[in-house]
């Protein structure tokens, strides 16, 4: 079971609990993503909409947004107890507790696009066992994921080359980035996301792995003028995922709406993102908010893959799964599709 650091969580969520008592087929569904500015937010509020359309108003989602119910990290145990009844769950986060679904970290950084990742990852949840049966362990079912778009660097300072990487404290997660900031000559310093604007503002961090979308939803121009465009790929997501118990006790034709949307939410997010981007990126440059630099790939590439921690992060994926029971060639075949 994961760890739920709050006391404050149980009685905030009887308290919800309490006032849907008169709506009981309507599920409790908590994202620590404020509403504002989201795209993975959006696309989720799309799919509360067509699930209740297509089964009629049989099945509806509740969405509780900015951690109400739940804070990023308690967010997995909160599904598994049934506190909440689907979550969105920050994989990269939890890294030992589920490593057959943080493959993608682990190859950090990659040349997979957010359509690939997103793809993947379901198609690995119907084709490869070990993806389902860790959730199953953590009484969860996968209903779909956000697939995070190419990530680079938003910082306070601009960074032009390697050597200005030397020093920088930049905000990490999971086992792969951290040893790709240290080879840069960064120091990696561990923020979930939700911490990053007072980090930066205060001066703790310099830089922040970030996709472009993030900025914009945190605010973070307000405290940061540089983002630095690298070739980190697209680093992975979050599933979201429902109580096992809960999923397992709904009629099929209700069941079948769930997997249809699987993909169909996939499709609209990914439709949202590219859109959003284009017109952060416009705002941008109108009102002089953040500048862009495109940092050299080659050299960016060269600086971290062939670094030994690197290196040895990757390597470390395939140990940790066969050691929790994914059989080899199940784990040979998805770094294939990473590395293809």
């Amino acid at each position: 079971m994961f760890k739920i650091t709050s006391l404050a969580l149980g009685a905030t969520l009887l308290a919800g609990m309490a006032g849907t008592s008169a709506q009981a087929e309507t599920m409790r569904w908590g994202d620590h993503f404020p509403q504002c500015c989201n795209m993975f937010t959006k696309s989720s509020e799309w799919m509360v909409d067509e699930l209740s359309e297509r089964t009629d108003g049989e099945l509806e989602f509740n969405i509780q947004f900015g951690g109400v119910l739940a804070s990023v990290r308690e967010i997995p145990t909160a599904i598994e107890t049934g506190l909440i009844d689907i979550g969105n769950v920050v994989v990269p986060y939890f890294p030992e507790q589920m490593p057959v679904n943080n493959a993608l970290p682990f190859f950090t950084p990659n040349t997979l696009t957010q359509r690939e990742v997103g793809e993947l990852w379901l198609q690995w949840h119907e084709e490869v066992p070990a993806f389902s049966e860790e959730l199953e362990r953590y009484n969860q079912k996968l209903l779909t994921v956000r697939a995070l778009p190419n990530y680079g660097f938003i910082c306070t300072q601009p960074i032009r080359s390697l050597a200005d990487f030397e020093g920088k404290r930049i905000r990490t997660y999971g086992i792969a980035l951290p040893a790709l900031v240290e080879a840069l000559g960064g120091v990696p310093v561990s923020f979930v996301d939700v911490e990053m604007y007072e980090a930066m503002s205060n001066n703790i961090l310099d830089c922040s792995a970030s996709d472009i979308g993030f900025v914009e939803a945190f605010q973070l121009h307000e405290v940061a003028s540089y983002f630095v465009d690298v070739p980190l790929g697209a680093n992975w997501g979050q599933i979201i995922s429902m109580n096992l118990d809960k999923y397992n006790a709904l009629p099929d034709d209700q069941k079948a709406v769930l997997e249809e949307l699987k993909y169909d939410q996939l499709e609209t997010q990914l439709k949202l993102f590219e859109a959003e981007e284009a017109r952060i990126k416009q705002r941008w440059q109108d009102e002089g908010l953040i500048e862009i630099i495109d940092f050299p790939d080659e050299e960016f590439l060269e600086a971290t893959l062939s670094n030994p921690g690197v290196q040895a992060a990757r390597d470390s994926w395939k140990q940790r799964v066969m050691a929790s029971g994914m059989p080899e060639e199940d784990a040979q075949r998805v770094i294939d599709d990473i590395t293809k």
